[in-house]
């Protein structure tokens, strides 16, 4: 278990996903991170700084963003 911080590029409210740069990496962008229905829709807008739980490091689709500030 590993909690990356990065900025929300994107958030689909229909699949619950987001787009995101991790910090650390300038270039790479992350898709179809799930995000947490704890969080509400109206707090994630692009920009917004976020954290992610990064879960299983050989299963990137484990990740899901848990806070946004």
């Amino acid at each position: 278990m590993a909690l990356r911080r990065g900025r929300l590029l994107a958030f689909d409210a229909a699949t619950w996903t987001a787009a995101l740069r991790l910090d650390g990496s300038p270039t790479a962008l992350v898709t179809g991170v799930a995000v947490s229905r704890a969080l509400p829709a109206a707090e994630l807008t692009p920009g917004r700084r976020v954290l992610v739980e990064t879960g299983d490091h050989h299963h990137p689709a484990d990740a899901v963003v848990i806070a946004a500030w």
